[in-house]
């Protein structure tokens, strides 16, 4: 009886793993570009390499209403059904956005995973500093934790009154979409 079980399972994380592992990441990837495409987003001159269990996609460039935004030096998408990441690295915003925020973000992480299935979490580190972010699903509402850089209270005074001062000393952002 316990040999059947283990086999029986055995075979289904073989199977799961082969379903990963076999998924087409590169056109799901051109799917995600076409429905961007619907809000004037677009992902361009990338290159994507399917490493099995996840798909790289390196040298972006993303354009909203047809002007240069962000350059991404990586990206890292992994989708496993139960928990999916999308790690980007090294991103530089456009000079357009240098008098709201500094350009350069380090590091910038989202997860979602069906054990918590109505929230999407975000963490973010660059010269702006560190923020955390969880997105609510249910009630379209975003709220970012901000633990601010010394260079972001210093050079970005009207970027920083769009935060509220929390009670720990950090900040926050709120919005309901």
């Amino acid at each position: 009886m316990v040999k059947n079980l283990s086999i029986t399972l055995g075979y289904i994380l073989f199977f799961l793993l082969s379903l990963m592992y076999f998924t087409p990441k590169v056109t799901l990837f051109y799917l995600l570009e076409k429905e961007l495409q619907k809000y004037d987003v677009v992902v361009s001159n990338e290159i994507l390499v399917d490493n099995g269990f996840s798909l790289n996609v390196n040298d972006g460039s993303v354009f909203v209403k047809s002007i240069e935004s962000a350059k991404i030096k990586e990206a890292n998408i992994k989708i496993f059904g139960i928990y999916n990441s999308v790690n980007l690295n090294e991103i530089r915003l456009s000079n357009a956005a240098a008098s709201f925020v500094p350009l350069y973000i380090d590091e910038f992480n989202v997860r979602y995973s069906i054990f918590n299935p109505l929230n999407v979490k975000a963490y973010a580190i660059g010269e702006f500093g560190e923020a955390e972010a969880s997105f609510s699903i249910l009630d379209m509402a975003l709220h970012v934790d901000v633990e601010p850089s010394a260079k972001m209270q210093k050079e970005y005074k009207n970027s920083m009154r769009q935060l509220s001062k929390s009670e720990d000393g950090g900040y926050s952002y709120d919005k309901t979409f």
